[in-house]
């Protein structure tokens, strides 16, 4: 005898409880049968909607789930379980708005409810909303601290945000209550590779693509792994197999080009990056590679047609458009770099900036302001110092045993997160340089700028603001890139190099007589020394 024909069971409830058991032991069409016969009985009792929505959905009926969960919350507003059923399952039907709709409304009834906050969380994050998106999934967690969709959103959008350490933690929470889970070893994958983790970005990621074959973004951040570690020819596989499995997916099109472009094979990374803005024509970074491409091959007009698409896509100019006008001869070139461009360019080299400076361009300018200073400075220690674009604290070590008072000053986030890890400064900043020095009207002994003017072409401003900054006899000491035949010109790299004339009547100008200046090299570039200068600057008395 089934259990929805006991004689026993008389009551709604009681009837309703039998449904759902049968809904829960996997019981479909019992559970559906005893629905129904609920809501013949009972037309206006929300929980025999509720059931057949939930059949419904199961069965793939979205239109039928949604009009049966809708008649639910219709029969009792105020209960927070059918109206997250109705949320998940226009979810489901696309009906982002008004899914968020329902999320946002339970949640008015039950703050701390661990679900509600993760998809309201996943559906913001999707809608651009990524700051809202974040605190929900953080609620989630707070609410249900192992929610692993919660802390695997969480993750990728922190990634997204630029945070990528502190998303490799959520993400690893996740992976611990669902290891075999492709959507978090895939967004793992991408947090290692930003994080410079290359040989474990790629365990990973060859993981992801076990568990989902035909998933072309995991595919084409495989590439994209493989590519950093120069194996180039495995990366153009999986870049190729990407475009196989999605062609009008921007993304493997996009690392193929940069595979090819990588192997010297401009034209076909300049194919392969048409393919991308073709897709994706409001992809700020496709445009970019694809000037870059038509830049290598000659074709600057070309090349300054797509710069200028970047910047209008982007007027803030993250990706340096306005420095690859110039490049091309289609502008001038600006009087410094964008400090949206130097904002973000140091914002993604933050997590491997050391190993990459140091050890593959055999970066020294903080040992050579060192030796700069023991020879200028009158006394050398007792001193109020800024570090003036410090980075990650390279030359922390350096200044600290000179300083009273130590500060760094950065344009980067990422950067002065790092250098606070140090523990050497102490105080540091976000700032831009020139806002930062003007803002500290005679309050050092000595400002330091290593690889910092790089970025600047006109260095008036700049030196004006470093005099401001300083106290009566204060030293100023930097490092420059060279050349000779102009007072200052934008190199292939996008950095800036300066004349020793130039260098010295700007110095004057803004009140410094030349302590130092002399030849040096601060770094290599493709094996090769980069002329440059150290220069120590006194302000005037």
């Amino acid at each position: 005898m089934k259990t929805g024909s006991d004689p026993s069971v008389t009551t709604i409830g009681e009837e309703f409880a039998v449904a759902m058991q049968a809904w829960e032991d996997g019981d479909l069409a019992e559970a559906q049968r005893l629905g129904r016969r609920l809501a013949a009985r009972r037309p206006d009792f929300g929980g025999a909607h509720y059931l057949l929505g939930l059949i419904a959905q199961q069965q793939g009926l979205g239109r039928k789930a949604v009009d049966h969960l809708s008649r639910a919350v219709a029969a009792d507003p105020r209960q927070p379980v059918p109206r997250l059923a109705l949320g998940q399952t226009l979810e489901a039907q696309g009906q982002r708005d008004a899914a968020i709709l329902q999320y946002r409304t339970v949640l008015e009834m039950a703050p701390t409810h661990a679900e509600a906050h993760a998809r309201l969380g996943e559906l913001l994050g999707q809608s651009g909303q990524r700051d809202a998106a974040i605190d929900h999934c953080r609620r989630a967690i707070a609410a249900n601290p192992r929610h692993a969709v919660a802390l695997c959103c969480l993750g990728s959008l922190l990634h997204e945000n630029g945070q990528s350490e502190e998303a490799a933690g959520f993400l690893v929470r996740a992976l611990e209550l669902r290891p075999n889970w492709a959507t978090a070893l895939y967004n793992y994958g991408l947090v290692l590779v930003a994080c410079g983790h290359l040989h474990a970005a790629l365990t990973i990621l060859s993981g992801a693509a076990e568990l989902r074959p035909n998933h072309a973004a995991t595919a084409a951040a495989l590439a994209g792994a493989l590519r950093r570690l120069n194996r180039l020819d495995d990366a153009r596989a999986e870049a190729e197999r990407a475009t196989r499995l999605a062609a009008q997916e921007s993304g493997g099109w996009l690392e193929l080009g940069l595979i090819r472009a990588a192997q010297g094979r401009q034209e076909g990374a300049a194919a392969a990056f048409e393919r991308v803005v073709a897709i994706r024509p409001d992809l700020v970074q496709g445009h970019w590679c694809l000037a870059e491409s038509c830049r290598v091959l000659g074709q600057t007009e070309r090349a300054a047609e797509h710069y200028g698409l970047c910047l209008r896509l982007d007027p803030s100019d993250r990706i340096g458009a306005a420095l690859g006008l110039a490049q091309v001869g289609a502008a001038a070139p600006p009087e410094r770099a964008p400090d949206a461009y130097v904002r973000q360019l140091f914002d993604d080299y933050a997590n491997h900036f050391d190993s990459a400076l140091v050890d593959g361009l055999g970066y020294c300018g903080p040992e050579q302001m060192g030796e700069v200073l023991s020879r200028v400075l009158d006394r050398h220690n007792g001193l109020a110092v800024l570090d003036a674009g410090c980075g990650t604290g390279l030359a922390a070590p350096v200044l600290r045993p000179l300083a009273a008072w130590l500060d760094g000053l950065d344009i980067s986030p990422a950067m002065i997160e790092r250098a606070e890890r140090r523990g050497l400064y102490d105080r540091l900043e976000v700032g831009e340089l020139i806002a930062g020095l003007s803002a500290r009207p005679g309050c050092y002994d000595v400002v330091v700028a290593a690889d910092v003017l790089v970025y600047f072409g006109n260095l008036a401003p700049l030196l004006t603001a470093a005099a401001l900054a300083l106290k009566p006899g204060g030293m100023f000491a930097c490092t420059l890139e060279r050349c000779d035949e102009a007072d200052y010109r934008l190199g292939n790299g996008n950095r800036y190099a300066h004349s020793a004339a130039y260098i010295e009547a700007q110095a004057a100008a803004a009140g410094f007589a030349v302590a130092l200046l002399e030849p040096a090299v601060s770094r290599r570039e493709a094996g090769a020394d980069v002329p440059g200068w150290v220069a120590a600057l006194r302000l005037r008395t």
